[in-house]
């Protein structure tokens, strides 16, 4: 597997380049929909000590993304196919494990639940090793500033890799005698303004644009002329934060709950969440309002801990 990064707001077909991301192929390639679910891996070890906790936990840190990758139809039906087949080899997966057990724990013999319990392993692992990997993409972490994905095809991973700073390239000169590597032909004017030289064009339907025209969701970004701008502003959707779901006030809202005592897992949830909440904003440019969120979750935390230990200690007084 391949290594990308994509910036935040760019997992669309107006800023992707139009390559399958399995083979590689560049004709008939069609934008699928995609979503893309990450969390932190650290939980599951929370897992381990409590099942409650680190589902709690894992809810509130669970980062989504929306968008679209580029698929040639094949390799996005042998993708979702595998996906299916994952899904069931899972669910068959659990039902061999609870046969195994009863198996086990009746008067049949012995082998008969061995085998069954070894199934339930390796219908998983053989159904991900032959229909699943290296069908698709794989997402590494979900950040503020980009999405992180494994995808299986190298020449695919550098194509996009490349076109994320493509839009560096030094543009035409100002006497107009050559576009940039657009291949564009000399002296052509902007479709727009036609007193106008053209030094780019949109990467999208091939218009002339000059320096007025042109419209970048950032620096090192193609540009697109204002038609395209305009469009790709009304098909992708704009996510709007969820207020009240933010990791600080989830672990403020835990802290003041963690006040009651005897709480052993709301403690250890507030613990975690204001904790991690105090670390990611500890730099100088992270909001303060964050940061005094998670001091005083992990105050209201203390707190609760006093009052137990305060009523484990009267409790055992008598």
């Amino acid at each position: 597997m391949h290594h990308i990064d994509i910036p935040s707001g760019e997992l669309n077909e107006f800023d992707l380049p139009a390559i399958c991301i399995v083979t590689g192929e560049r004709q008939g390639v069609v934008f699928k929909p995609v979503n893309f679910t990450w969390y932190p891996r650290w939980i599951g070890f929370l897992a381990l000590l409590n099942l409650l906790i680190a589902i709690i936990v894992a809810s509130v840190m669970t980062k989504r993304v929306n968008g679209t990758l580029p698929f040639t139809e094949e390799a996005w039906s042998g993708w979702k196919r595998g996906q299916v087949i994952m899904a069931v080899s899972v669910l068959a997966a659990i039902a061999l494990l609870i046969l195994a057990f009863c198996l086990l724990a009746s008067d049949v013999p012995e082998w008969q639940g061995l085998v069954a319990l070894a199934s339930s392993v390796a219908i998983p692992v053989l159904a991900w090793v032959f229909f699943l990997r290296g069908r698709g993409p794989k997402v590494r972490r979900i950040d503020p500033d980009n999405i992180s994905l494994a995808i299986p095809n190298g020449p695919a991973a550098h194509a996009i890799t490349g076109h994320f700073l493509a839009g560096l390239k030094s543009p035409a000169r100002d006497d107009g005698e050559s576009l940039d590597a657009n291949e564009a032909p000399a002296h052509a004017l902007c479709a727009r303004h036609d007193d106008s030289v053209a030094n780019q064009v949109c990467t999208r339907c091939g218009a002339f644009m000059c320096p007025r025209c042109e419209h970048r969701v950032r620096r090192e970004s193609l540009p697109l002329c204002p038609d395209c701008w305009e469009l790709r502003g009304h098909t992708i959707a704009v996510q709007a934060k969820a207020p009240g779901l933010s990791l600080a006030n989830s672990g403020l809202f835990m802290g003041v709950i963690s006040v009651i005592p005897m709480c052993y897992a709301v403690h250890v949830v507030s613990l975690v969440l204001n904790t991690v909440s105090l670390v990611r904003n500890r730099h100088a440019d992270s909001p303060r309002i964050d940061r005094k969120k998670a001091i005083a979750g992990l105050a209201l935390t203390g707190i609760g801990l006093l009052l137990t230990l305060g009523m484990r200690l009267y409790s055992g007084r008598w």
